[in-house]
This record gives C-alpha cells, structure tokens and sequence, in this order.
C-alpha cells in the first residue's frame, strides 16, 4: 500500500491547490477595494509569457472569493495570470491545450489579505549577480542551450553569456558585484581588460563608491569605465555622406563608395 504525501515526504499537513482557468479569475482594478494594486495595469511580461509556455505556471497564486460579487479575485499572482492567459492564446493558436493556474483559497478578512498582497513582492531576497551566473552555468554543463537558459531566467541570450562572464573575472570583480560597490554593467565592461587592469579598474570604482552617492557617484564610476572602453565608431548621417560625396569627383572611388553607402546605381 502507497504511502500517503504527508507520510511520503514526513510533511506536518497539506492544503489543496486548486487549478483556474486565468480567463476565469478577476484582476481588481476597483481602487477602493483593498486588495487594489496599482501593478495591475502593467503591460504584459513577454520573458514570463514565454517562461509560462515552457513551464506552466509552478507558483501558486492566492485567489479569494468576493462574497459579494461571487468573483475569484487574485490576491497575488496578478502579472502570472496576465502572463498565462497571453500565454494560453498562443497555445490554442498553435494546437496545443492551455494550461491552467494552481492557486490557494485565503478566507481571510480584507486586511490580511491586503498584507499578504503586499508582503508577497516587498518581502524577498533577490539572487545576487553572481549566483546567477552560477546557476545559469549549472544549466549549461547539464547540456541545455543557452536559449533555453534565457527562457527560465527570463532575459535575452546576450544576457545569458555576459552573466556568465561574471564568473571568468577576477576574485576583485566577482566580490565587489557581490558586495554591491560595482554593479553588473560595469563588471560586465571590465570583462573585455586584462585581469591586472580589471583589478585597478574595480579598486577606483570602489573608491568612488566609499567617497560618493547617488548621481554624483553614477557620473564618476561611469567616467572610470568608460576612459577604458573602446569607443564605438561614430555613424554618418545621410547629410554628412552627400556633403563628402560633393568633394569627391564624379566616377572616381570614393564617389562610387559613397554612391554605394546611400543605395545609389554606382555600387
């Protein structure tokens, strides 16, 4: 005879999770109501579309119901039910079964549902860069492609391989990310130097860091990057190429190059 899952797993209980249909649950935009959230009008997540497709949605969201109206309104999970019912149209559009939420019912009173709806986003720990980057790395050795990386971490694949970058810097690099006193971007453009010179580069970013704040810190750490950087090739406008074509006589090389830049019969 099977064990049950509190046997199974020496859990203390269980709850039941229910499954929804996104089309079904309310959204409340309603500012009186309590569990009103401002967030609720934000434009649908494309990364967490695409996150929901491959995976289905495997938070539950907490869902109670309005003895009023009769409604199962969302009491947090509003950008997972936003993002799985855009996910289950192109779903349908492409053949295959939507998929469905797993919720909890709260019967809570209006407050406490309100601080639950609040807690949920305020009261949490955001991975830091580099464990990230390792995991992200964990994937990979585990022979998953960088496409479906950015999938699950819901980034593009640039993202991907420059935060894995992170973890061929210097020790210098990786602890001042994790400390804070540089952040990704910066760590990001050290990456492209030699290791001795991402070391000076970080103990001047540092330095600003522990002397400045705000604006006037951004400003200085970004003047030390970027007398680092490579400068990118300043682009013509239309305007300046035809005035260079002037100069140039008519047949020569340089006319026909030019020619050639805005599209002209000469290439």
């Amino acid at each position: 005879m099977s064990k049950n899952s509190i046997d199974a797993y020496g859990a203390e209980g269980k709850s039941n999770v229910l499954f929804f249909d996104p089309e079904k649950l309310t959204l409340v935009t309603d500012e009186t109501s309590a569990l009103y959230d401002p967030r609720v009008h934000l434009p649908v997540s494309e990364p967490m579309v695409l996150n929901i497709m491959a995976l289905g949605v495997r938070t539950p969201i907490s869902v109670a119901k309005n003895p009023e109206t009769g409604t199962v309104e969302v009491v947090a999970g509003r950008q997972r039910v936003k993002a799985a019912r855009e996910a289950n149209r192109r779903l349908v559009a492409r053949g295959e079964p939507p998929i469905q939420i797993p919720g909890i019912a709260r019967r809570d009173k209006a407050d406490v549902l309100q601080a639950e709806m609040v807690s949920e986003n305020e009261v949490r720990s955001a991975d830091t860069p580099i464990g990230r980057a390792e995991k992200m790395a964990r994937m990979q050795a585990r022979g998953r492609s960088d496409d479906y990386i950015a999938t699950i971490f819901g980034c593009g694949v640039a993202t991907v391989r420059s935060t894995m970058a992170l973890l061929e810097a210097p020790a210098a690099v990786r602890d001042a990310v994790e400390a804070g006193t540089i952040n990704v971007g910066h760590a990001k453009q050290l990456a492209k130097l030699a290791p001795e010179v991402q070391r000076e580069k970080v103990a001047e970013l540092q330095a600003v860091a522990a002397t400045s704040t705000g604006h006037d810190k951004a400003r200085k750490q970004r003047a030390v990057v970027e007398a680092v950087s490579t400068p990118k090739p300043k682009m013509r406008s239309r305007a300046e190429v035809e005035a260079r074509m002037a100069l140039q006589q008519p047949g020569s090389a340089g006319h026909s190059a030019l020619a050639w830049v805005l599209g002209g019969e000469d290439a």
